[in-house]
């Protein structure tokens, strides 16, 4: 099976390590969890590709980027898709700040630009922490309360999919925002 491609932004760290702790709490309600480091929030889903149109896509997403800041986001609920009472994905959404739509259409534009078909789905900034519930007696209640630290999103990333490997992404190639080249002061906006 041929690897399948997307651009994501890229979730620092610690903040892959708090959602972690938070996932670890919900073990028993899904059959597979996300493993920590594959925690990213998709900006444009390809598919397959062919290699002269990633590298045209990369050096478009590079320089539109150019223009674009680090800027500040927050992790704010827990969200699913599919049966609201047996959900198939469970997701942790965002603030959902101006900057991210901005980014996510930049990296758009970045793809189409260089021949690839894009997934032209709304874009729904998520980062999805676990897959399948588990139990078809008990329903799902969102009743989630965390409270998360805020971070900024200071790089892009292309990521491969292998299906046969834990983690499951590979990241093939990555960018910083404008100000994190210059600056390694981002990572958090507490």
């Amino acid at each position: 099976m041929k690897p399948h491609y997307f651009f994501a932004a890229v979730i620092p760290d610690h903040i892959k390590k708090t959602i972690f702790e938070e996932m670890s709490k919900k073990q028993h309600l899904f059959k597979r969890y996300t493993h920590p480091e594959d925690y990213h929030l998709t900006l444009a889903f390809i598919g397959l590709a062919e290699e002269t149109a990633l590298q045209k896509a990369c050096d478009n997403i590079k320089k539109s980027t150019e223009l674009i800041s680090p800027f500040s986001i927050s992790l704010a609920s827990f969200g699913t898709f599919g049966n609201k009472k047996a959900p198939r994905v469970f997701w942790v959404g965002t603030d959902e700040p101006k900057p991210l739509f901005q980014l996510q259409k930049q990296v758009a534009i970045g793809c189409r630009e260089a021949g690839l078909q894009i997934d032209e789905k709304p874009f729904r900034p998520h980062i999805t922490t676990a897959r399948k519930w588990k139990d078809p007696n008990h329903s799902y209640e969102n009743k989630e309360t965390s409270v998360w630290p805020s971070f900024y999103l200071e790089e892009v990333a292309l990521y491969e999919t292998n299906q046969h490997t834990e983690p499951r992404y590979t990241k093939k190639w990555s960018c910083q925002l404008k100000d994190a080249r210059e600056d390694d002061a981002y990572g958090t906006a507490d």
